[in-house]
């Protein structure tokens, strides 16, 4: 699983930024704040990018994004059933993740349709299942355990994804095993995270 990418940009059409590494020219598919950010360094010096590799059986795509808080709620967004990598994007770049997550707390359907493309039943179905997992340190939301909880939850959700699962549906079965076994499916804690795997794995698979 790549992390990020650091090397000199090397050209750009947005949604697209070229990253030069050591012989290799990356292209990375990015939100229009990444674009702006990375376009707006200095050509001449390194550029760090956080990355996210999204495959599917007849597509391969690297995903880049200037800071790791946008990637977090990229990788949320796509766990939501109906919405893919390009409505992400298109999503974040719409808005701040500060505001989206802001929004989503409030249940405020009405900012959320405000952003281009994002209609109100999609809103909605928001709504329902990240409020609570976009709180930034920022908004004073999240205990440390909780934040745990999340990261424990996007490792189950990589690694089924990983292993071929479609991740939106990756999400649902894992919240509805979490309530099976009596964890916090938006915040599972350590105890239970074989058993989720496990749990997850039989229901994904049919069986």
């Amino acid at each position: 699983m790549f992390n990020s990418l650091t090397g000199r940009l090397s050209g750009h059409e947005f949604p697209i930024l070229h990253l030069s590494t050591g012989g290799i020219e990356w292209a990375l598919e990015v939100s229009a704040a990444t674009f702006q950010s990375a376009i707006a360094a200095a050509h001449d010096a390194d550029y760090r990018i956080y990355t996210y590799l999204h495959s599917r059986e007849d597509l391969v795509r690297l995903y880049g994004f200037w800071s790791q808080a946008e990637r977090h709620a990229f990788i949320e967004l796509i766990s939501v059933s109906g919405i893919g990598p390009r409505q992400a994007l298109k999503i974040l770049s719409g808005t701040s993740v500060e505001s989206l997550g802001q929004s989503l707390e409030q249940g405020d359907v009405d900012a959320l349709t405000r952003i281009p493309g994002l209609g109100k039943k999609t809103a909605q179905r928001l709504i329902l299942q990240l409020k609570g997992h976009l709180v930034t340190g920022d908004s004073g939301g999240g205990t440390g355990a909780a934040t745990e909880g999340n990261a424990l939850r996007r490792e189950l959700l990589d690694a089924l994804t990983e292993m071929g699962f479609d991740r939106a549906t990756a999400g649902s079965v894992l919240e509805t095993v979490a309530v099976e076994i009596g964890a916090d499916p938006a915040a599972p804690d350590r105890a239970h995270e074989q058993e989720l795997f496990r749990r997850a794995i039989v229901a994904l698979s049919g069986s």
